[in-house]
């Protein structure tokens, strides 16, 4: 009788673990992280996922005292991507370096929402103004992130090069010198993009993609200090492309067909994958140079510290409301 009994609790006990397992947690039961995995996400989670634009914004944010890491396991290495596993001022967060190019970002945010409980999402990190009302150590909070380096080719003198003058296209002969003129590069068609959503199958397209926009809409509620300068609303946007833009022609070309406030390469693939995902998101980054310019180290520190600790700001005052508000199902 004893015996049945305790087989009964065995049954229970296994029975009452496997509903604890967070159903975010993808790894294969043969993996050797499976136990680590779930051990940290029932113990610790769920987390705020910081995906960090570079090498340069973890050494801040290690020297800082906003990040405290985990004492027993401080970090997971997961295919080839390190994730450092702590607390960001209090709250339990995971942060990891996006990586390069968009494709391989996109494959970080996802096993970072596959792998762990992820409440909600905040990429951060360095830009390039291309707009002459952002100012170097600025930062921005884009409503709205586009794929700028998606587009149709048109072939020289083709009718669609032809009919190129619209909104959304670049073309070449504009930029000419001394002149313009005819160019035999011809035109550029700047393509829509497919967002994905967790519940349809059914495809949107579009160039601007709308970031998180209550996340947007708590962040705009806080009281910033003076320094640093804070750009948000329905006018900052952000391209990303997997180019380092140096070309001053192009950044112009950018702000003024795009209309977008500053560049860079990786958030418009942390914004899509965490749509397709339905994770909450936000986007913080600073404006640590202009292109065509030299990049000043200095300067560069000051904005990295800048945008740091904006995101801090954004967890103290705003983050506990986003999370009570839109709490993910595991």
């Amino acid at each position: 009788m004893a015996s049945k009994m305790w087989g009964v609790k065995l049954a229970m006990l296994v029975l009452g673990l496997l509903v604890l397992v967070p159903e975010s947690t993808q790894l294969n039961v043969d993996h050797p992280l499976f136990s680590v995995v779930q051990r940290i996400n029932i113990e610790s989670g769920p987390f705020l996922g910081l995906v960090i634009s570079s090498g340069r914004d973890e050494k801040f944010l290690k020297n800082s005292t906003y990040f405290t890491p985990h004492q027993s396991v401080p970090s997971l290495t997961i295919s080839g991507r390190k994730y450092s596993i702590g607390k960001f001022n209090d709250v339990p967060a995971i942060y990891v370096i996006a990586g390069e190019p968009l494709a391989n970002v996109g494959v970080t945010v996802q096993i970072l929402i596959d792998t762990f409980r992820i409440s909600g999402i905040i990429n951060y990190g360095a830009s390039a103004t291309v707009s002459n009302k952002i100012f170097i150590t600025d930062v921005l909070v884009p409503t709205q992130v586009a794929y700028t380096g998606s587009w149709t080719w048109q072939k020289y003198e083709s009718e669609e090069d032809k009919s190129m003058m619209a909104a959304k296209s670049l073309n070449f002969g504009d930029y000419n010198l001394p002149e313009a003129g005819a160019n035999a590069l011809a035109s550029i068609e700047y393509q829509s993009t497919p967002i994905y959503t967790p519940t349809s199958s059914k495809q949107k397209k579009a160039l601007f993609i709308n970031v998180h926009s209550d996340w947007v809409k708590l962040a705009s509620e806080i009281n910033y200090s003076e320094r640093p300068t804070v750009h948000i609303g329905p006018d900052v946007k952000i391209g990303s492309a997997d180019v380092y833009l140096l070309n001053d022609a192009y950044a112009k070309a950018l702000n003024t067909i795009l209309g977008v406030s500053a560049v860079e390469t990786e958030s418009a693939a942390v914004v899509t994958t965490a749509i397709a995902n339905g994770v909450p998101h936000i986007v913080f980054r600073g404006a640590s140079n202009r292109p065509g310019s030299p990049s000043e180290k200095r300067l560069s520190e000051v904005t990295a510290k800048n945008v740091l600790k904006t995101v801090a700001k954004f967890v103290d005052a705003a983050y506990p409301i986003a999370i009570k508000n839109y709490a993910r199902p595991y």
